[in-house]
């Protein structure tokens, strides 16, 4: 602990200065009248990791007086809130501010109580560095700000299907079923099964959008279950030879991670189809210890030179999905074709 004599009128002044040394936060000790009687090692440290050229580390310093010479709103609020204690106001005080350094600016929290008796105080000061917490925060209110825009872009994406498509077909049955009044019997039956085959494609899409939306075997049948039933229906109409490799006793997970690894699923073989020109595909899904794997391979062109890491087309969505799952998704060229893995922590459907 680096510190000057006058601290040495406690009691006992190794016990507390072994006690400071002993904190990870940095933490000076300020007389009644600002002045720094002593800081620990964490203080020390921070000071030489930083290059901080403070002449003996501050101790001797009057801290007050340097938070009044800053000239900002935070540096007077800092006094302020100290001068309060120092006075006798309740403590503790505290306040949360960037510190500027050269290599990057970091998120500081001070917290300052008062030891001793009114008519001789002390303050101990302490200083953590929070910014982990606070770039975790920004980083979660960004990947919400981007799931949110790419749920936006999805629901776009269905209302210009069901615009373009759905909504057609019922306008041409509308349209036909004007014929009606006409008095020729073969024309009335032409109108009827024309209008017939509309509603039926309209119908058709109306259950695909709603089965893209919420698939029904997903919730009844499971995670292994439900991504058969989808890789059957998708490898028929994609013209597409698709393999499943997933044990029959595959176990239930949590909602949550099923609706998440089952989305991708369905994102990364719509890649294959638009993007890949692959002919073939395998889907898996395993547990690899506490995690569960679901890998998506083609045989196609793979990555283009340099995209190594790029998320892949309609998997942003999915990647900021994993993430809130704790898991994360990765992109391999597998020469030839492409992989995509998703990983997410093993969460049985019983835990959830």
């Amino acid at each position: 602990m680096h510190t000057i004599k006058g601290i040495a009128g406690w009691s006992d002044p190794a016990f507390y200065e072994t006690a400071l040394d002993a904190l990870t936060a940095n933490i000076a000790v300020l007389d009644g009248s600002g002045e720094v009687l002593a800081v620990n090692d964490a203080w020390v440290q921070f000071a030489e990791l930083n290059d901080l050229r403070i002449e003996d580390y501050g101790v001797g310093a009057n801290y007050l007086e340097f938070c009044d010479s800053l000239g900002t709103e935070e540096g007077a609020t800092v006094a302020a809130g100290l001068r309060g204690l120092l006075s006798g106001a309740p403590g503790p005080f505290r306040f949360e501010y960037v510190m500027p350094l050269n290599a990057s600016p970091i998120w500081a929290k001070m917290t300052a109580v008062r030891l001793g008796f009114l008519h001789k105080p002390y303050l101990v000061v302490a200083h953590e560095d929070v910014s982990i917490q606070r770039r975790a925060e920004i980083g979660l209110r960004e990947a919400t700000a981007k799931l949110l825009h790419a749920e936006d872009d999805e629901r776009r994406r269905i209302a210009r299907e069901l615009h373009d498509s759905t909504a057609q077909h019922i306008a041409g049955a509308k349209l036909m079923l004007r014929r009606l009044a006409s008095p020729d019997p073969a024309v009335a039956s032409m109108v009827v099964g024309e209008v017939e085959n509309l509603l039926s494609s309209a119908l058709d899409e109306i259950r695909s959008f709603t089965y893209l939306i919420h698939p029904p075997a997903l919730e009844h049948l499971g995670l292994a279950a439900a991504i058969r039933q989808f890789v059957s229906g998708f490898s028929r109409r994609a013209n597409l030879a698709i393999r499943v490799e997933v044990a029959d006793d595959f176990p239930r997970l949590s909602h949550a991670i099923e609706i998440a690894l089952y989305r991708v699923a369905q994102e990364a073989l719509g890649n294959v189809l638009r993007h890949s020109g692959s002919q073939q595909a395998v889907v898996g899904l395993r547990l690899a210890g506490d995690m569960v794997l679901l890998t998506v391979r083609d045989f196609g062109s793979g990555l283009p030179p340099g995209r190594e890491n790029a998320p892949g087309v309609g998997l942003e969505g999915m990647r900021l999905r994993l993430e809130f799952l704790n898991g994360h998704l990765t992109l391999i060229d597998a020469e030839p074709g492409l992989m995509v893995e998703a990983w997410v922590p093993f969460i049985a459907a019983a835990d959830a």
